[in-house]
């Protein structure tokens, strides 16, 4: 639950409470609308009193819910029961050290229609989530129908393997054009965003969830010299994104 949700949720207990408690008006002078008047103005300074110590027992329950207190170094137990499928992209999360190489089942190269070589790891591994990105390298390669179908087929065996796994299924990550694209050459932004549309209907038609990749890349300087790739800094935008949405 959003932060924001649980705060207004505690807010209102806390105003119901102070209801349930008849704290409210005993001057039997006052008319019913000047005593309605009277309890509403000391439940909204009670509310405002309250928000800011719920908000602080909330950080305490819930350190993850800004950035700047996501623990990189706890994300392997944060993660421990999620696997994910990609390519090079998601394989850096594995070289870095950053989560347990077996919750990383990507390779280098990948395409979206060589993921089913995971299958018996992941049936071995039984995890209750599974965040799949794939299209760095699909750019380059089948149509746009082909990876529609693959990622289909994907999902739909991940299925077979446990009917309860929640899959999510990450929209693909644009480029910086200015360092990759070339004449002729199929990695750029306008066809990153056709393999998002895919990646949208395949969450429709296969049940999984769709997460937008809008604000992880939160500034150029966060691409690798080719374009594609991603610097470290990137995988804590990412994974705190996750921590949020999983």
């Amino acid at each position: 639950m959003k932060k924001s949700k649980v705060v207004a949720m505690a807010v209102l207990i806390s105003g119901t409470a102070l209801l349930c408690s008849k704290a409210f008006a005993a001057d039997t002078e006052k008319t019913p609308l000047q005593s309605i008047d009277w309890t509403m103005k000391n439940l909204k300074a009670q509310a405002d009193q309250n928000r800011s110590k719920v908000e602080e027992e909330i950080d305490e329950v819930n350190p993850d819910t800004s950035i700047s207190k996501f623990d990189m170094k706890k994300a392997k137990s944060r993660f421990e029961d999620v696997v994910f499928l990609g390519d090079s992209i998601t394989e850096y999360l594995k070289v870095a050290g950053t989560l347990d190489s077996s919750s990383v089942l990507a390779k280098k190269g990948e395409h979206v229609n060589q993921a089913d070589r995971h299958i018996e790891e992941i049936e071995k591994l039984k995890p209750k989530q599974i965040v799949i990105l794939y299209g760095a390298n699909d750019l380059n390669g089948e149509s746009v129908d082909k990876f529609e179908s693959s990622y289909i087929d994907l999902i739909n065996k991940l299925k077979k393997v446990d009917k309860g796994v929640k899959i999510y299924i990450q929209a693909p990550l644009k480029v910086d054009e200015s360092k990759v694209t070339k004449d002729g050459d199929k990695i750029n932004n306008k066809n990153v965003a056709e393999l998002d549309k895919i990646t949208k209907k395949v969450a429709e038609k296969t049940g999984a969830k769709y997460l937008s990749s809008e604000g992880l890349i939160t500034s150029k300087s966060l691409y690798e010299p080719d374009g594609i790739h991603l610097k470290g800094d990137f995988y804590k935008n990412w994974l705190f994104f996750l921590s949020e949405n999983l």
